[in-house]
Formats: C-alpha cells, sequence, structure tokens
C-alpha cells in the first residue's frame, strides 16, 4: 500500500475516533440533563448527537473509499491496528449510546406513570369532599 494511502486511512481512524469521543461525552451530558430534568440540555446534546453522528458517517464513508480503492492482498499490518483501535472507540460510543437509551426509557416510563397517577382521582381528596359537604348537595340562595 502506498504511503499516501495509509497516512489518509490513519487520518480518518484519528478522525473517527474523535468523532465517536465525542459522541461518548454528548451521551453522559445527555443522561445527566436527564436526571436534573434538564429538558432543554437534554434535548440540545442528542440535537448534537445527530449533528456529530453525521460528521461520523462522512468520516466513515471516506475511510471505506480509501480502503476499496486499495489492494487487499497488500494491506499494511499498520492499518489492521488503527482499525482495530477505531472498533474499540465505536464498541465504546455504542455501550454509551445504549446506556442513554436505557435512561431515557426509564425516564419515559417514570413520567408516563407521573402522567397516569396525576389522572386518576385522589381516594382521599373524594372521602374528604363527601364528608364535609354530605350526601346531598346543599344549595344556598341570595334572593330569599
Amino acid at each position: 500500500m502506498s504511503t499516501s494511502r495509509a497516512d489518509a486511512i490513519a487520518s480518518h481512524v484519528e478522525a473517527a475516533k474523535r468523532i465517536l469521543a465525542e459522541l461518548e461525552e454528548h451521551a453522559t451530558t445527555a443522561i445527566s440533563a436527564l436526571a436534573r430534568d434538564g429538558g432543554a440540555e437534554f434535548f440540545a446534546a442528542v440535537d448534537e448527537r445527530s449533528r456529530v453522528l453525521a460528521e461520523l458517517d462522512a468520516v466513515v464513508e471516506a475511510l471505506a473509499h480509501e480502503r476499496a480503492s486499495q489492494d487487499p492482498a497488500h494491506e499494511d499490518p499498520a492499518t489492521g491496528a488503527l482499525l482495530s483501535e477505531m472498533a474499540r472507540a465505536a464498541a465504546a460510543a455504542l455501550e454509551s449510546h445504549e446506556l442513554l437509551v436505557a435512561q431515557t426509557r426509564l425516564e419515559r416510563d417514570r413520567l408516563a406513570a407521573a402522567m397516569q397517577r396525576a389522572n386518576r382521582p385522589d381516594s382521599v381528596a373524594i372521602q374528604y369532599a363527601t364528608a364535609v359537604v354530605g350526601p346531598g348537595l346543599r344549595t344556598f340562595s341570595v334572593t330569599g
């Protein structure tokens, strides 16, 4: 493999690793925002993750193009090591993504349960209202 191709692949791998680390950071930010009920901060982190994923897509596409243009029989061992590093970074980013998904589901379920409780009649309040008002309705006339 030519040195320029090896350098290009190394450059793309380094960019991918940087972007994957940034994805992990945004996942951590989003999880922290969920814990603090920071809705705006959570959505900002998720939006930023979407932007970073688009950036990662472009880097992976460029890397795939470089790899496709090389002769597989003459692959440099250093390239394999670089790709292994990138795979480890991708696995860590995927793990943080899965944690974010799990925390988001827990928060969604917590909020859904709170909504259900809020929509349910309060039995203590109903008993109190019945005891104060009595079994029948009482009316008051201002005209006599």
